[in-house]
């Protein structure tokens, strides 16, 4: 693994909210348990895939930017840039989908008679999320972010004089172009629903976990990369302040407004409209602080980038198959805390080194074969 070429707050980023995810779901090990910080590590767990959206949206779209900087940006680009991310994300995906099939067929759990849709990622594209894989759901929406993305950039860059286009500029444009698309779903979501029953078990399924109203999720990371790019150095500069900006923002939309009362029975609008951008735009501005951060010592840093490099891995073992499969064997319910800790432990670890595994023996070698003579040949042609 190459550690050095990394960048350590990005890897702290993607190791924080791959952690918030991971605990958030432990939770399962403590039913029956109800309190305060239960209730919190279990927000934390939605806003670690908020995290992922606009990280992987910033990570992207930089490459995207970089792309269109440098070339013409084909179809040739286009595919070049598509066959590497799919190398880099969909053959795990798929094994862990055909694993968690087995795993239903062996258990006797019937599977769903759109089990199809799986290999599509299509499961939670405009309808309710089907309730198998349950985790899926935010890797159809990055995937089909990065179908869209490199499209629209190619039909308009097409469109265009290319001798006189500003590409960064351009790159701004689309960007912003598809938040404002996305942003309208949420609004004809929230129309379409004004008159119905508002609950967060709706809001969780229909809205929240839906391909077509959640893409901006990833586009505000785009925009964060434009940014980025022209005003580096006054970002820099002021990255604690945007920090603080972006934190209190944070703060503001998951604690203030909904402990004031800030329902979605009385305010549907702010909760289908306002809060998810909102959520990924305090977290685009605190970005750049952590991008700046300096390594901690080796060994915590190593570990840090390790966990980093692991998350793809530990996010699609850690809950369905892990988890899963520890509840059918151990039964919670009937133990007392410190067996439960125990068990909190023993998930922790599987989870970490069987994705080492899975990462060191199945996913890196794979996302490597992009770089094989056969993939670059072609590509050439």
């Amino acid at each position: 693994m190459n550690l050095k070429s990394r960048i350590f707050g990005l890897d702290l980023m993607r190791a924080m909210a791959i952690a918030m995810v991971v605990c958030s779901h432990a939770l399962y090990i403590f039913q029956g348990y109800n309190n305060t910080l239960i209730n919190a590590v279990q927000v934390f767990g939605v806003q670690g895939v908020e995290v992922f959206f606009v990280l992987s949206g910033f990570l992207i779209g930089g490459i995207l930017l970089r792309l269109l900087e440098t070339t013409e940006f084909s179809k040739k680009e286009m595919l070049h840039f598509w066959i590497r991310r799919w190398f880099r994300t969909l053959p795990l995906y798929y094994l862990m989908l055909i694993v968690n099939i087995i795993v239903a067929l062996i258990i006797g759990f019937k599977l769903p008679e759109t089990i199809w849709k799986y290999f599509l990622f299509l499961q939670n594209f405009s309808d309710y999320h089907i309730p198998f894989f349950p985790e899926s759901w935010s890797l159809s929406v990055e995937e089909f972010a990065y179908l869209l993305a490199p499209f629209c950039i190619f039909i308009f860059y097409q469109m265009l004089n290319k001798s006189s286009i500003n590409k960064e500029k351009f790159f701004l444009r689309v960007s912003v172009f598809l938040s404002i698309i996305f942003l309208g779903s949420k609004v004809y979501y929230y129309l379409k629903t004004v008159n119905d029953i508002q609950s967060l078990e709706l809001w969780n399924s229909n809205l929240k976990a839906i391909v077509i109203y959640r893409l901006d999720a990833i586009f505000y990371g785009f925009i964060l990369v434009y940014y980025f790019n022209e005003r580096k150095t006054v970002i820099e500069i002021h990255r604690k302040n945007l920090f603080v900006v972006g934190l209190f923002l944070w703060f503001f939309v998951l604690v203030v407004l909904p402990l004031i009362g800030m329902r979605i029975e009385a305010y549907p609008f702010y909760w289908n409209v306002l809060y998810l951008p909102l959520n990924s735009i305090a977290i685009s501005l605190m970005l750049p602080f952590l991008y700046y951060l300096k390594p901690p010592k080796k060994v915590m840093s190593n570990f840090i980038q390790r966990v980093s490099l692991y998350s793809y891995a530990m996010y699609l073992l850690h809950y369905t198959f892990i988890l899963y499969i520890m509840q059918l064997l151990l039964d919670f319910q009937s133990m007392n805390l410190f067996q439960r800790i125990a068990c909190l432990i023993l998930y922790l670890l599987l989870t970490y080194f069987l994705s080492k595994g899975i990462y060191l023996f199945f996913e890196r070698p794979i996302t490597n074969l992009r770089d094989s003579k056969c993939i670059k040949s072609f590509l050439k042609n």
